[in-house]
């Protein structure tokens, strides 16, 4: 019995010591270099986090942190000009973790096979970030800026320059951008600010909630809902089964969902044409009294139903100028202030109701 008592406290003490091996052949290199503003600074990891920091020193401090002794030699931390490069092919480091301190007005390129990247503190200067499948977080950016991650979530503060962004199936939220942007993530959903430019954003199936668009904007998600809160430009909208709310819109607008209700506030223009349809949801039209459009509402309601009946399928708060009631489809068209750009409405099993405000 003592025996077998000794023999597990001997097996204890083992992998308590080996514990202690382990962390002390866990090595670091640090390194400081002398740099100025508007340098760039490119890190290559296959695996680990990366943590970016700005502060106001002309100087980039490097710390690499948990290598495992067999990947030393894989390291390389080193200045080429105004080339600050941190580049680590090693396979056995798992908890890698690079750390970085630079002056904010900097160009990056950083990428990890498979860990996530931070930034903090304002950076002035195109950027391009890649992860294989962590999380990226940011804090602002004044420039440039393209993000990729094959899975994980992207967050950001404002961006102050046109932006790419994309993850093959994570969460996006960021704030206000100052630029064109392009937005895409494989199933989750997108939470943007204002824009100051065209835009294009997607999701494989996620919601899409975006501000006020100063340009163009061509919003699309196979299966959420889709929110945009005001635009100028020329607008598409697409949903294959989700609710549709559109506000503040003054340019033209094409908007569709395969079974979702579509909420639309206008402020129709002296040109372009508009366009929503829903195969199964209802449609709300909401526009200035003083509009001069032309409205054509269409619902299938049945070749059953009589007109009467099919009658309460489309109101107005603006009187009507014809009626049609053929094979099934029941249609309704508004000459609105003596009529103006076309607004189509269209719905195979909903109801249409048009306000004025």
């Amino acid at each position: 019995m003592k025996k077998h008592l000794l023999k597990n406290i001997f097996s204890v003490m083992i992998f308590i010591l080996s514990g202690f091996i382990i962390t002390a052949i866990a090595s670091e290199k640090e390194k400081t270099f002398n740099v100025s503003k508007g340098d760039k600074l490119a890190v290559t990891v296959t695996n680990g986090n990366v943590t970016i920091s700005t502060w106001n020193k002309d100087q980039a401090y490097i710390k690499v942190s948990n290598i495992d002794e067999d990947d030393l030699n894989k390291l390389k931390i080193e200045q080429i000009g105004n080339l600050v490069v941190v580049d680590f092919n090693g396979q056995d480091s798992d908890d890698l973790l690079v750390e970085v301190s630079i002056p904010s007005q900097f160009n990056l390129d950083v990428s990890s096979g498979a860990g996530n990247i931070t930034t903090k503190g304002k950076i002035k200067g195109p950027v391009g970030l890649s992860t294989g499948g962590g999380n990226i977080k940011l804090d602002d950016f004044g420039d440039k800026l393209s993000v990729s991650t094959g899975g994980g979530n992207i967050t950001a503060g404002n961006i102050y320059g046109t932006a790419e962004i994309s993850t093959g199936g994570g969460n996006i939220s960021i704030g206000n951008i100052g630029a064109k942007t392009d937005v895409s993530t494989g199933g989750g959903n997108i939470s943007i600010g204002n824009i100051e430019g065209n835009a294009e954003v997607s999701t494989a199936g996620g919601i899409i909630s975006v501000g006020k668009v100063s340009g163009s904007a061509e919003l699309s998600t196979a299966g959420g809902n889709v929110n945009l809160d005001g635009a100028s430009g020329q607008v598409e909208v697409h949903t294959a089964g989700g609710n549709i709310v559109v506000k503040n819109i003054s340019g033209s607008i094409a908007g569709n969902t395969a079974g979702g209700n579509i909420y639309a506030d206008l402020i129709p223009q002296l040109s372009g044409y508009s366009e929503f349809s829903t195969a199964g949801g209802d449609i709300t039209l909401t526009i200035p009294s003083n509009s001069k459009v032309s409205i054509e509402a269409s619902v299938y309601v049945g070749k059953n139903i009589p007109e009467s009946e099919a009658n309460k399928f489309i109101k107005s708060d603006f009187e009507s100028s014809t009626v049609n009631f053929v094979k099934g489809n029941f249609n309704k068209t508004y000459l609105i202030n003596g009529g103006g750009p076309t607004i189509e409405l269209n719905t195979a099993s909903g109801k249409i109701k048009i306000s004025k405000k």
